[in-house]
């Protein structure tokens, strides 16, 4: 690094965790150490608070799910989440799963459905499944935050500002450097150099050029595609589904009608909706795409025939850059100097790290 530490340490004082990004786990760990008394910062290059569960403003609308928000079941996270921290955590409403008879027809079955979960093993996943086996494990079970996501990133923004932990937006870290001697890290963001004991690190982080006193440290980028659409339509019907799952679909993997999570739950006689769609890898933005994903919620009927498209926006998101083994490969070498937080799994998350967790505060 060129910056020259004996200049760093007249400039400004060491604090005890630099947390990079600001996801709901990694804020949650910020509001634990801060009430061990330790001093916190939270840095994020994008412009928005909550990591992936930050909203967006689409069509005039605000509070809308940027992506598709419902996490799995772990018995101690839900467990933490409601007991804890007193969140309305609840199971997913109205979700089906859907099947293209012969690409005639769709039919649906509840998505905690016998039989849909057979035909969904059998026929499609090619997997040999006694009806017995199938009514012991009574579906997957999935959910939401009964506020959004929105309701999330607000009372985790609540408990970092009760704690006056500091955040910046907009701020990416260029350079990382472990003095391993002197037991510090010393961060580059933008024109300023931020001088740690330990960086908070998850799934999520992108990370910059690593040197330490004895060289270079390498960690290979990883890509996964999470592509997502957004679809507002004008319709004056009304629909029992707010999860349709898609099975065997080249475009779609599921699609969430997040309208009751956003602004226009605030509108009487509102006729407006909001889709969310959680894409197949593969596909991109093209021409017609728009076209295809409204025709398919026509198809299974979650919109009636005289709905018209108001707005749209494809999002190439991509999660998480660094895996399980590249988390213990930054322990290994750096020991205390890394904080690591397994958070590409969120509910999984949470239960691991909630039994330590219960000193924070409820909020």
């Amino acid at each position: 690094m060129k910056t020259k530490l004996a200049d760093v340490e007249k400039s400004q004082n060491i604090i005890d965790f630099l947390a990079i990004g600001t996801s709901i786990i990694m804020c949650l760990e910020a509001s634990y150490q801060s009430d061990l008394g330790k001093k916190v910062l939270m840095i994020d290059k994008s412009s928005s608070f909550g990591g992936a569960w930050k909203s967006i403003k689409l069509a005039g609308i605000s509070n809308v799910e940027n992506a598709i928000h419902y996490f799995m079941p772990d018995k101690i996270g839900i467990k933490y989440l409601i007991e804890d921290l007193k969140w309305p955590i609840e199971v997913s409403k109205k979700k089906y799963r859907y099947f293209n008879f012969f690409n005639l027809f769709y039919f649906k079955f509840k998505y905690s459905s016998v039989i849909g979960r057979l035909i969904d093993k059998l026929i499609y996943q090619k997997k040999f499944a006694t009806f017995f086996n199938v009514i012991k494990e009574k579906g997957e079970r999935s959910y939401y935050i009964s506020e959004g996501s929105v309701g999330m990133t607000n009372r985790v923004k609540k408990m970092l500002n009760d704690r006056n932990i500091d955040i910046y937006l907009d701020s990416e870290i260029t350079e990382i450097f472990f003095d391993k001697e002197k037991k510090i890290v010393i961060s580059k963001v933008g024109n300023k150099t931020i001088i740690s004991r330990s960086l908070m690190i998850g799934h999520g982080a992108r990370l910059p050029r690593i040197t330490h006193s004895d060289g270079t440290f390498e960690i290979k980028e990883k890509f996964h595609p999470r592509p997502a659409y957004h679809l507002v339509v004008n319709d004056t019907s009304s629909s029992d589904i707010y999860e349709a799952i898609f099975t065997s679909d080249t475009l779609i993997k599921y699609v969430h009608d997040v309208s009751r999570f956003s602004s226009l739950k605030e509108i009487s006689n509102n006729t407006k909706k909001v889709f969310v769609f959680a894409l197949q890898s593969d596909v991109l933005d093209h021409l017609g795409l728009k076209d295809k994903l409204f025709q398919k919620l026509k198809d299974i009927k979650i919109i009636s025939k005289d709905a018209r498209v108001i707005d749209s926006l494809y999002s190439e998101v991509i999660l998480p850059t660094l895996d399980d083994n590249d988390l213990s490969l930054l322990k290994e070498e750096f020991g205390d100097m890394v904080t690591t937080l397994k958070t590409e799994n969120f509910a999984n998350g949470i239960g691991y790290y909630a039994e330590r967790w219960r000193s924070i505060q409820k909020c």
